[in-house]
């Protein structure tokens, strides 16, 4: 089966999609969310898994808006699965520094609004702050920076080979990643994972 996922390798999305689905399938990024959509809905044996939600950042709009457009209603597509995912995240750097010589640091806007009070306690106070379509693309920037680090995944650090220099614990709540797989017909089921 092929699974497409939104985002570049170890996204979250990727992960979601990994530990529901295992690594013995063909796995496909996209880059946009439409794309994500678009793409499944021309291959029949192919499902998508996307973003829907974020106990952090709330709903993901662009998702809903996307599920909610004429085309989609109007497709074979439906919603088969909800993914939950408890989300980890990591500061990650090519190499090992200290927080106190970190200068910049890449993430998703949502990874970045979840992390800002261990940014504001443990990093300099005028780090540079930029946000970019996902946490593995932040990783992937990373790799070519001395200073700079990315927030992201236990599995973006393996596979763009960084660094974990912290995880980024938050006291109260779990970070939860909610996902919609989709694909072409089916029944509604939940997965924690």
């Amino acid at each position: 089966m092929e699974i497409i996922y939104f985002g570049k390798p170890y996204s979250f999305t990727h992960v979601a999609a990994l530990r529901r689905f295992g690594e013995n399938h063909k796995y496909v990024s996209s880059n946009t969310l439409t794309e994500t959509i678009e793409m499944v809905a021309l291959k029949p044996n192919a499902t998508a898994v996307v973003p829907i939600e974020n106990t952090t950042g709330g709903i993901i709009y662009d998702t809903v808006d996307i599920l909610t457009t004429d085309k989609y209603l109007r497709s074979k597509l439906s919603i088969l699965e909800e993914l939950e995912l408890h989300v980890r995240l990591f500061l990650l750097s090519k190499k090992p520094i200290k927080l106190s010589q970190v200068n910049k640091i890449y993430s998703h806007e949502y990874a970045l609004k979840r992390a800002d009070p261990w940014i504001k306690n443990h990093l300099p106070s005028g780090v540079e702050i930029e946000r970019l379509v996902s946490t593995s693309e932040a990783a992937q920037l990373v790799k070519k920076a001395k200073y700079s680090c990315a927030i992201a995944s236990s599995e973006a650090a393996g596979y763009y080979g960084l660094r974990k220099l912290k995880e980024i614990v938050i006291p109260g709540k779990r970070n939860l990643t909610r996902f919609f797989v989709i694909g072409i017909n089916g029944n509604s089921k939940k997965r924690v994972l």
